[in-house]
């Protein structure tokens, strides 16, 4: 049976507030993520998202159990080989007066080549699809500096794709576009998923493009609550509710909406 490409044992997530103290968000986490799937992790603020996003990627410590990609474990590898296996774009932001956005999006050949940043022809080709596919090509000339948030959000997401790993990470990846690009975004992610086997993984907050594109759920409490499972089924059994519902909004499962609660 071939390894999945990403997969926990018995993971423990948090943090240490304190030198000898830590805070546990979740734990004996198992979970795997497959070639050709598009995962969304969501939970309610606090709940931990981007924390086990940083923990599976090793910028956080885990507290307990073990991380693998492809079988390795996360331990065995260097910042040069991970930098082949997973892309990410995390919500920290590049604040580069000095590149473009080509230039932004070209850094993600570096793994392939040397440090200098020359690029290959079949680098250029790569970039060049993905700057298409994206559609940031009308301001690809400007400095990254200047550009929008939305902007600035999609070139790092076209940096990740040209990277051409097997794993691409995202956190929060449509905070900042407006709604008709999410939807465009989510639908490129999923089509990349699936038609070039890549494992996807996002955080988010926004319900509805989950539950309509993805092919999996991780759900994530804020009382160490973890569930799995494809969209419907998690709808249909009341995980939704359970996990979202609160005094002011209820998920409608007819209608597949949050709606004002008549509480």
């Amino acid at each position: 049976m071939t390894n999945p490409l990403l997969q926990t044992k018995n993971l423990s997530t948090g943090y240490f507030p304190k030198k000898r103290e830590s805070k546990v968000l979740h734990q004996s986490l198992n979970m795997d993520l497959a070639a050709g799937e598009l995962v969304c992790v969501l939970g309610p603020n606090g709940a931990g998202k981007s924390t086990l996003l940083r923990t599976l990627l090793g910028f956080q410590k885990s507290l307990k159990g073990e991380i693998y990609y492809s079988g390795r474990s996360l331990k065995e590898l260097s910042v040069r080989e991970m930098a082949k296996i997973v892309s990410v774009v995390l919500t920290d932001r590049i604040d580069d007066s000095f590149l473009t956005v080509y230039e932004v999006v070209a850094t993600g050949r570096y793994p392939y080549g040397s440090f200098t940043g020359r690029l290959k022809d079949i680098d250029k080709q790569i970039i060049q699809n993905v700057i298409q596919r994206l559609g940031i090509g009308n301001f690809v000339s400007q400095l990254f500096s200047t550009l929008s948030d939305g902007e600035k959000q999609k070139t790092m997401i076209a940096r990740a794709i040209a990277q051409e790993t097997p794993l691409i990470f995202l956190d929060e990846p449509a905070a900042f576009i407006d709604s008709p690009s999410k939807v465009v975004l989510m639908e490129i992610l999923k089509k990349l998923a699936h038609d070039q086997d890549k494992g996807i993984l996002l955080t988010t907050h926004d319900m509805e493009p989950a539950l309509r594109f993805a092919d999996k759920l991780w759900l994530l409490g804020t009382d160490g609550e973890f569930e799995e499972g494809e969209p419907r089924e998690l709808i249909k059994n009341g995980s939704i509710n359970r996990f979202f519902d609160n005094e002011e909004v209820v998920f409608n499962r007819e209608t597949v909406r949050f709606e004002k609660s008549n509480v």
